[in-house]
């Protein structure tokens, strides 16, 4: 699927690179990873848009505004960035769109909420800039390793794909980090679990979709309103050539994964795996693990390679330098300055959402189901 935003009106040819300035609009977690990476790549922000911090000065000098509209002379502005709360992504991108009609946007994963995407959609439409979604896992090492280690196993048969990304949100939420009401625990890792195997079923030239009816639990209480739990998430299907993928996230810290030990509250460890089993022409079973950084925000850059042959390793671990997020980045930059392809495009990441919420849709129902089935007290 192809983002429209802008493709037919703008040049072929590749442009002056990207202006080395930018916004941010929402300065959380993310948008202070993102404005320290777009640094290190040579953009320079001029401006912070966060109401919490309005009329603060970091300390790069870089002010703080409470509002778009307080942005000085927007349309000299190349490069915007939203980091704000999945629910703010529409609004967002459609004031950036009025107030810099031709500006290039980066947008934060999920790209909006099930119910914004035809707002997504519209202002895509009619936005003159190009617009790329931070979906770093499209652009991680670690898909490229395990695919490489796949392709080299004489007549491979790819039976089952698992992805892991467990963390232990507790702190964060605690501290006022935003709450995905919509897709529940699908709303923070569901999006990487979907960019992981858009990676690895491109690299290995298969498509990992769902052709059969995806089975899908959460972990924890349903909202009174309906909203998805919190705590985790399991989906599993069959891929079009039969392949198993199943896809899990926990946010309190329970590694459904081999022997991994549980994630305790506060504790900035990750838990994120690619596994991918395969049957030789001869039917030796081969397992390739790829572990994408096992540590927080400030150690990303070290993933592994594990390769299992009948349950047995050929070689000890691998290091895979893995800077997922530079990686990403400087693929939208390229992408930007008309020199290389966009990495992952809006309208694609918005089918990410609408299979995130289907997937919700078929665990409410169950859980309805199960609720109806329960004798009355």
């Amino acid at each position: 699927m192809v983002n429209r935003s802008g493709a037919s009106r703008l040049p072929s040819t590749p442009r002056t690179p990207v202006a080395p300035t930018c916004v941010i609009v929402g300065h959380g977690v993310m948008g202070r990873m993102q404005r320290a990476k777009l640094a290190e790549l040579g953009v320079r922000t001029v401006a912070v848009v966060d109401p919490g911090q309005a009329g603060t000065v970091l300390g790069s000098g870089v002010p703080v505004v409470g509002s778009l509209d307080e942005v000085p002379s927007p349309r000299s502005v190349a490069l915007w960035s939203v980091c704000t709360p999945t629910a703010e992504h529409a609004a967002a991108f459609r004031q950036i769109a009025r107030l810099a009609p031709r500006a290039d946007v980066i947008v934060e994963k999920p790209v909006c909420l099930p119910q914004d995407v035809p707002e997504m959609c519209r202002t895509l439409d009619s936005h003159r800039g190009r617009v790329s979604v931070d979906e770093l896992y499209l652009s991680s090492a670690v898909p490229e390793a395990v695919a490489e280690a796949v392709l080299s196993v004489p007549g491979a048969t790819v039976t089952r794909v698992v992805v892991e990304m467990t963390k232990h949100r507790g702190l964060d939420t605690a501290r006022g980090r935003f709450e995905d009401r919509a897709l529940g625990a699908l709303g923070y890792e569901g999006p990487h679990l979907l960019a992981v195997l858009d990676a690895l079923g491109r690299l290995l030239g298969v498509s990992l979709a769902p052709a059969s009816p995806a089975v899908c639990g959460f972990d924890g209480a349903w909202g009174a309103d309906g909203s998805p739990p919190q705590d985790g998430a399991e989906v599993s299907y069959r891929a079009a050539d039969g392949c198993e993928v199943v896809l899990r996230t926990s946010l309190v810290g329970r590694t459904r994964y081999r022997t991994q030990r549980s994630i305790p509250y506060g504790s900035r460890r990750r838990h994120r795996v690619l596994e991918v089993d395969a049957t030789d022409r001869e039917g030796r079973v081969w397992t390739v693990l790829g572990a994408f950084a096992p540590t927080g925000l400030r150690d990303r850059d070290g993933g592994t390679l594990a390769v299992l042959r009948d349950r047995l390793p050929l070689a000890p671990p691998q290091a895979v330098h893995d800077d997922p997020l530079g990686r990403h980045l400087r693929r939208i930059l390229r992408y930007f300055a008309g020199a290389g392809p966009n990495p992952a495009p809006a309208r694609h990441c918005t089918g990410h959402v609408a299979l995130l919420h289907q997937w919700v849709s078929v665990a409410r129902a169950a859980a309805a189901d199960r609720a109806a089935e329960r004798p009355a007290a």
